[in-house]
């Protein structure tokens, strides 16, 4: 479940093996929605379509018995989960599949909620009735942010194949692993809440640092930015994460963090890195072939990583206008150029640019 956060290998990526992306279809994502829902709760439907009472509160402060009016969920199609095509195949094409099915009065389900500021409570009968709800997908889509239960199997919303509409599909897990994991999630976020609020930079960075790696992205976004903010009390914490073999594939970002709670105190750190980075190319550059870059697109390549804590070493180098850096980063560049499987010209090319960006600011006039 972890997405990829480095912006720049994703460019190159795009650029090196795919044409432009089709467009991206509403999918329900169990960890992006128990983060960003300010209000999770088991349900059930009622006879008016829509509208659903609370059952269970798992998230926010929604009490058992209250009315959750959501429009957006009300029934499309008046088929049963039951009713809708089985096979993936016939799931593709659409159609049914596309819309929210009507399920019987008293059917259970799982809403993922965001309050809004037009929130309104109205007396319906002896119901309080909550409105105005929002999304917590990412696109949006209301019907992305519910789980249907039917029996022992849940049913959400998905994108199976790109290109391809946004079908209800069975998820790949249990009622309780739906339960533990957003349980798991709102006591990550209530630990990081509790790290933030120390005073002490470096306090505030050991009690993030385990996020920093987390298989929950935006709680890995969080600490990471967070980090970059703990300020010179926090440096030796980034520097230990950036020793430490366990978070490798969170080391340009590492960096970056270091280069914004460091500043220019951390030049000197950053040379020294850039020259291990150097020496470690020297040993495989060598070997490599044209286009080794999409020999292995997994989301921590093993040389995709390497390539980009160097290009955010020389980042961190401009920011730092260390100049004893100079030789490093020319020895850098000369080597980088010598080699047309580094010196890619299809994107790869880009961190010897970047490093004659770096030597014209380092030199003096």
């Amino acid at each position: 479940m972890r997405v990829f956060r480095v912006f720049r290998s994703l460019i190159l990526l795009a650029v090196f093996a795919y044409p432009a992306f089709p467009a991206i279809r509403p999918s329900f994502n169990l960890d992006y929605s128990s983060w960003h829902a300010t209000h999770i709760v088991l349900a059930i439907t009622t006879s008016v379509e829509g509208t659903f009472e609370v059952i269970e509160s798992w998230k926010g402060d929604l009490r058992v018995g209250e009315r959750l009016v959501v429009p957006e969920l009300r029934p499309t199609a008046n088929v049963p989960i039951s009713g809708y095509p089985r096979s993936l195949e016939a799931s593709f094409r659409g159609g049914v599949s596309e819309l929210i099915p009507k399920e019987p009065p008293g059917s259970r389900m799982v809403l993922f909620l965001k309050s809004s500021t037009d929130e309104q409570a109205q007396n319906s009968t002896l119901k309080t009735e909550r409105h105005g709800w929002k999304s917590s997908d990412g696109m949006d889509a209301m019907k992305a942010s519910a789980v249907w239960i039917n029996g022992d199997e849940l049913y959400g919303f998905a994108q199976i194949i790109n290109p391809g509409p946004s079908v209800l599909s069975k998820l790949p897990y249990s009622e309780a692993k739906l339960r533990s994991r957003v349980q798991e999630i709102d006591d990550m976020q209530a630990n990081i809440t509790a790290a933030l609020a120390a005073k002490d930079g470096a306090e505030r960075a050991e009690r993030l640092k385990p996020y920093a790696r987390s298989d929950v992205f935006p709680a890995q976004q969080i600490a990471l930015k967070e980090l970059a903010g703990s300020g010179l009390s926090g440096v030796g914490v980034i520097r230990g994460m950036l020793d430490d073999p366990a978070f490798a594939d969170e080391a340009s970002e590492l960096v970056k963090a270091l280069v914004e709670a460091g500043g220019e105190t951390v030049g000197a750190e950053l040379n020294i890195r850039l020259r291990r980075d150097l020496a470690f190319w020297k040993s495989r550059g060598p070997s490599l072939s044209v286009g080794w870059w999409n020999e292995d697109t997994s989301i921590h390549a093993p040389l995709r990583e390497p390539y980009d804590q160097t290009y955010q070493l020389i980042l961190g180098l401009e920011v730092t206008h260390y100049s004893a850096a100079v030789n490093t980063v020319v020895e850098l560049r000369d080597f980088w150029r010598s080699l047309p499987q580094l010196n890619d010209p299809r994107g790869l090319n880009e961190l010897a640019d970047e490093c004659d960006k770096l030597i014209a600011k380092l030199k003096p006039d």
